[in-house]
This record gives C-alpha cells, structure tokens and sequence, in this order.
C-alpha cells in the first residue's frame, strides 16, 4: 500500500494590493500504485443489474468504511452513480485493500429501504459513509444510524443543503468560477462586477462576491441581467471594474459585453472570467478571447485512466475521479489514523489532498475547496494555460 506523505509546498493567494505566500503541508497520496500490472490487481465491481442491487465487500483492513450508493431512476444518474462506485472501488483495490474494508451497498429511494440498508451499516460499526444520496434521504440515514454519529461525504455540491456531519465533495461552476476570479487577481485585477442571469443565480454570484472579497478584492453589487443588457444604475462603475465575472446562465455573453463598452468604456487590462459552458459561438467571439476560465475534470486521465480502463472497460470520468478521490482520501486517514482516522479535525485539516482531480480540502463550514488547471479562451476552444498549483 502507498502511504501518505507530508511535504512543505508553498501557495498563492491574491489580494487587493500584493499576493499573499504562505506555507502549507499537504497530504498527499502517491502516484496511485502500481505502475506495473495496473489491471490484474484490480478485482472489478460488477454493475447491478435492472433487477439486483449491488451488496459486495472489498478489501479485508481494519478500518470499516462503506459506500452507500441510492439507485435512481433515470438513467443518466444511475450512470453517474455507478460511475462514482467504480472510482471508489479502484481506490480501494490499487490503494488500500489491506487497510480498509468497504462495503458497497445499494438501496432503492424508498425511505425505509434507505433506513434499513442504513441499519445494516450500522451494525458493521463502520467509521466512514460515501454515499449518492441526497436532500431527505438523510433523515432516513440518520433513523438508520440510531443515533451512531458517522461523518459522510456525498456526491452533492456546496449549493446543497446537508446535515451537519455530511460534506460535500462535487464542485461545482460556482466553485470554478472562484478559483478562476482567484487567478484573475494574481493576475492583477482588484475590482469585480459579477453578471447573473436570474434572481437563482445572483445568490450564487453573491458566494463569489463574498470570496473576491475575502482575497482582498472589491466588488460591485451583483448585477442581474434585464434582456441581456446592464442596467443603467451598472454601468455607472462598468469602467473601474478590472475584473468581470460571467455566470454560466448568461447567454451570449459577446453580445452583452460588447453592449456595455459601447456604453461605457472598459477599463484598461480588464479580465474575463468565465466558466466552461460556453458555446462554440462564445468561443468564437472577440470579446471572449483571452477569458479565463478553471477546469476541474483535467487530471483524471492522467492519473487513473490507464488503470480504469483495465478494470471496466471505458475512459475515467469526472465521476470516477471524485469517487476515486472520497475514497482515497478515507484510505489515506485510516492509514495514518485507523479508527480515529474521520474526526472534524482529520477530515477538515488544512493540509488537504491530493488526488485524480486535482489537490481539495473539506473546510471549515463544511464546503468542498479543490484547485484547478487554468483555461483561456483563445482560437475557438479552451486553451491550456497553467498547471493546477500543488496546494491550495
């Protein structure tokens, strides 16, 4: 088994005025062993069936762990559920089969089938849940529990409300959108105004503005879009702003920025940051050329795509990668910890982890953090322009 690791790595955080370097150690799990004969130790977990739902046990370590999966009905969620077990269960035989032992466990969504395939995760006393479930279905966990506190990562984002020992690990355009405003100020922009589509969106925006601030930035109240152009109120600042930030609902957002600086003049040197729906006409416009824009899904491949293709047939996916990666991370703790291994203080350290998407960190108000490659939009495509930092 591949240990973890503890390295000194330094990283950058934009401010308003100067860039601010720390130092941080982060935990991070070795290049996902083996190099050689990847497919045969891997022991593939069979997809359920339409009729049967998974029950299988992997790995014979110390440390119980168990992977509740809720089977859905449509079937582009059962794909991505199925996607996130397999990621998980390759952790589990190429990282950890001597320390922990998972048990995989599928459910329908009826509540009491929920609470009861919780009762059976209970009685096994496992340290540890990765499940797909999501909004009431963790008042059926917790009746299954009975009263067991067991810390949980689901596959939600942190726009998703959760219970207090639940966090969540998917990350999200919001969450990319951060990061890109993040490298937009190492850049040197100091002054954002965000664009939102709906009254839906201006609250994610307001997430934005609020970190942008936390890195030392200036921001101008949320604009929402009336028709697709500024209000006339907006553009009264659209000129000291260095900084705008699309969010994903807007649409054609060439045309809106080509509306507003014909108004009102840009500033100087201002960045674009947007995020990685634009369309293949958004690509293509001038206005856009040079947006920033942060990716999470780069790594994937690089990392397990060998090793997953040998064990079930197809390329890695996102979903893949985070389920590889809420398992490797429950490995790398009980590898270190063992039966103390998934406390508050184990799960939220600051070293953080690193795995197939990149280095993330569960923090302190239960949210997922996690870096990214950076994007430009150049040509008519997204165009690679720096590595994802080694820490946050």
């Amino acid at each position: 088994m591949v240990g973890i690791e503890h390295f000194t790595r330094s990283f950058l955080r934009a401010g308003a005025s100067a860039l601010l370097l720390a130092a941080l150690s982060s935990c991070q799990t070795d290049d996902f062993k083996p190099s050689a004969g990847e497919g045969g130790a891997s022991a593939a977990v069979t997809p359920a069936n339409d009729t049967g739902l998974y029950n299988q046990t992997l790995g014979s370590g110390s440390v119980k762990v168990a992977y509740l999966g809720v089977r859905r009905a449509d079937q582009p969620s059962r794909q991505a559920d199925s996607e996130y077990r397999d990621g998980a269960a390759l952790a589990v035989n190429t990282l950890g089969s001597d320390v922990v032992k998972l048990t995989m466990l599928e459910t329908t969504e009826k509540p009491e089938a929920i609470e009861a395939a919780t009762r059976t995760l209970a009685r096994q006393q496992v340290s540890f849940i990765v499940t797909t479930a999501r909004g009431a279905e963790f008042e059926a966990i917790q009746r299954g529990l009975g009263g067991l506190q067991v810390p949980m990562v689901a596959f939600q984002t942190n726009e998703a409300v959760l219970p207090e020992n639940v966090y969540p690990f998917v990350s999200s355009p919001t969450d990319s959108l951060i990061e890109s405003a993040s490298f937009a100020m190492a850049e040197g922009a100091t002054h954002a105004v965000i664009l939102a589509s709906s009254p839906a969106e201006k609250a994610q925006a307001d997430r934005i503005a609020t970190q942008i601030k936390a890195f030392g930035g200036k921001v101008e109240p949320v604009v929402e879009l009336s028709g697709g152009t500024l209000p006339a109120k907006a553009l009264n600042s659209w000129s000291k702003a260095d900084m705008v930030v699309l969010m994903p609902g807007i649409k054609s957002p060439g045309d809106v920025l080509k509306k507003a600086d014909a108004a009102k003049p840009p500033r100087p040197g201002r960045k674009i940051v947007a995020s990685a729906v634009l369309t293949a006409q958004d690509l293509n416009e001038p206005k856009l050329t040079g947006s920033i824009v942060c990716r999470y899904d780069q790594n994937v491949q690089a990392r397990i795509g060998s090793r997953y293709m040998a064990s079930y047939g197809m390329p890695a996916s996102a979903q893949a990668g985070y389920g590889f990666d809420a398992m490797a991370m429950a490995i790398g703790l009980a590898g270190r910890f063992r039966e103390a291994a998934f406390t508050p203080e184990q799960l939220m350290s600051p070293n953080g982890f690193s795995g197939s998407l990149g280095v993330f960190r569960l923090e302190g108000d239960r949210k997922v953090r996690r870096n990214c490659d950076i994007f430009k939009v150049a040509k008519g495509s997204y165009v690679f322009f720096q590595k994802a930092p080694p820490t946050l």
